[in-house]
């Protein structure tokens, strides 16, 4: 399992939909999960997205798991970090 930090401080002034995240989750074969305060959140899984994600801070963690794990990775330290 990878943990990957990701800074969302440049993104600021533009919301993150939780759309956008779960798109690039579902591109990739490995699981992807966002670390919130007490619990890991699906990133693939919209209903668990919509009901326990509420993004703090300028940091997201997420969890990977999987064959391309740090392909996804990088992918979304890419997509989310520009």
């Amino acid at each position: 399992m990878l943990a990957q930090q990701i800074n969302i401080a440049t993104r600021s002034a533009r919301p993150l939909p939780i759309s956008y995240i779960i798109r690039i989750a579902q591109q990739c074969s490995c699981d992807v999960y966002i670390q919130e305060t007490d619990m890991r959140i699906n990133a693939k899984d919209y209903n668990q997205m919509k009901r326990n994600w509420k993004p703090q801070g300028n940091r997201l963690i997420f969890y990977l798991n999987g064959a391309d794990e740090v392909a996804a990775g990088d992918k979304l330290k890419k997509a989310l970090e520009t």
